[in-house]
């Protein structure tokens, strides 16, 4: 097999795995392959949540922030529509 045909079948390979994954497991590992850590917004909402259990205002300010992330959500799904 020449040299070209091998190179031709891998990239081949390549672009049929790419085709069957996630976006977002690309766009993550393009991050990570760049240094950068992904958003992992699931250990952003726990931190949060644990801010806001130890403040002592009868959850005012935890209901303030909770509506303000379920609106982003709810922008977020509208632009993706």
């Amino acid at each position: 097999m020449a040299e070209e045909d091998i190179k031709e079948k891998v990239l081949n390979d390549l672009r049929s795995l790419r085709g069957k994954l996630d976006p977002k497991v690309l766009k993550e590992v393009e991050l990570r392959m760049n240094g950068q850590v992904p958003y992992d917004k699931e250990s952003a909402r726990k931190t949060v949540e644990l801010f806001l259990h130890a403040r002592h205002d009868q959850g005012a300010f935890a209901e303030k922030v909770l509506k303000a992330l379920k609106d982003k959500d709810l922008e977020k799904e509208k632009d993706q529509e």
